[in-house]
C-alpha cells in the first residue's frame, strides 16, 4: 500500500497535535505548514523524535510553502485566528475567511482530487465558503463532529459507565445553536432519556453546548486542542482506510431536510470517496424547529457574505 500524503495548513495546537496523533496511527507522513518556518519545522522535529515510542515509521515535515501541499491525498485546514475568551466564533469569520480562500486557491492547484477537512471556525460558514467558490473541492468540517464527542464523553461520566457504552450525536451548526440528540441518545441499546430527569437533561446540553468556551474561560488565551486533533485524525483514518464511520461533520446540503445552498453538520458516512451518505432522522417537532434556526443563522450569515462581495 502507497505511503499517503497528508498536508496540515497550521502548525498551532489543533494543526501540530493532529499530525503527532496521525503520525502515532501511521496514517501516512505528514506536511505541517505554518507561516513561520522555524516553527513549523521545530513542531516536526519534536513530533518525530516523539514516534520511536509509537514504533511509528511515519515521518513530519515542517514546511513554510503551501507548493509542498503538491500531490496530497489529504488536506487538514486548522489555520487561522483562535478563540478568545469573549469572542464568539462568528467573530472569527472575516478574519479567517481571506486565510480560506488562498488555501482553497492552492488546494485546487497543487492537490484538487484532495480529500479536504476544516476545523478553522466557523467552521460550518467557512466549509461553505469554500465549497462554494470551488464546487468540485472534496470537503468536509468539522462541525459538530467534536460536539458529539463531548456529548458522550458527559453522557457517560453522569450516568458512570463505559464512554464506549455511550452512543449519541449532535447536529445542526458548531455554535450555541447545536442540537444534541438527547432522545436518540443510548447506553447499551437503552435511551438514555430513561435514565435523565429535565434538570439532568438540560445540564448536560447546556455541558454540551459550552464545552469550549468553558475551555476558553480556563485558558484564557487560546481554545483547547486535544479532542478536536483526536476527532480530525480519526475522520482522516476513517477516509484513508474506507471505514465509512459516520460524523455528524460540516457538509453542503442538497435537499437533505429541505435545505439547500448551506452546509450543516450532519451525521455522514467518511470513506475513501470523502463524503459517502448523509443521513436523515426522522426529527420530532422541537428537534425540527431546533435545526431550522441552525439553518435560519446559516442563511442569513451566507447572505451578509455575499453582500459584501
Amino acid at each position: 500500500m502507497p505511503v499517503r500524503k497528508i498536508f496540515i495548513a497550521g502548525a498551532g495546537n489543533v494543526g501540530s497535535a493532529s499530525a503527532a496523533f496521525m503520525a502515532m496511527k501511521q496514517l501516512g507522513n505528514i506536511y505541517l505548514y505554518d507561516i513561520l518556518e522555524d516553527f513549523s519545522i521545530g513542531q516536526a522535529m519534536d513530533i518525530n523524535q516523539s514516534l520511536p515510542y509509537w514504533n511509528s515509521d511515519s515521518r513530519v515535515t515542517g514546511c513554510h510553502s503551501l507548493d509542498e501541499m503538491e500531490g496530497a491525498d489529504v488536506v487538514v485546514i486548522t489555520a487561522g485566528g483562535k478563540r478568545a475568551e469573549g469572542m464568539t466564533r462568528l467573530d472569527l469569520l472575516y478574519q479567517n475567511l481571506d486565510i480560506m480562500y488562498d488555501i482553497g486557491e492552492k488546494v485546487m492547484e497543487r492537490a484538487p482530487g484532495a480529500f479536504v477537512h476544516v476545523t478553522s471556525n466557523p467552521v460550518d460558514v467557512l466549509t461553505w465558503a469554500l465549497k462554494e467558490r470551488w464546487p468540485d473541492m472534496n470537503i468536509t468540517g468539522l462541525g459538530c463532529a467534536l460536539d458529539a464527542m463531548r456529548f458522550r464523553f458527559f453522557l457517560a461520566e453522569h450516568l458512570n459507565v463505559s464512554r464506549e457504552a455511550v452512543n449519541c450525536t449532535v447536529i445542526g451548526t458548531h455554535d450555541d445553536n447545536m442540537v444534541p440528540l438527547v432522545g436518540r441518545a443510548d447506553v447499551g441499546g437503552i435511551p438514555v432519556k430513561q435514565h435523565l430527569t429535565q434538570v439532568d437533561e438540560d445540564r448536560l446540553v447546556t455541558l454540551v453546548k459550552h464545552g469550549g468556551g468553558d475551555i476558553v474561560k480556563r485558558l484564557k488565551t487560546r481554545s483547547g486542542f486535544f479532542a478536536a486533533a483526536t476527532k480530525v485524525t480519526q475522520i482522516v483514518e476513517s477516509h484513508l482506510y474506507n471505514k465509512q464511520h459516520i460524523f455528524p461533520v460540516s457538509v453542503m446540503v442538497n435537499g437533505e431536510y429541505g435545505y439547500h445552498d448551506m452546509a450543516l453538520s450532519l451525521p455522514t458516512a467518511i470513506g475513501e470517496r470523502g463524503v459517502h451518505e448523509i443521513f436523515e432522522f426522522d426529527l420530532n417537532d422541537q428537534e425540527r424547529a431546533m435545526l431550522d434556526v441552525c439553518a435560519d443563522s446559516m442563511k442569513k450569515v451566507i447572505a451578509e457574505i455575499r453582500a459584501r462581495k
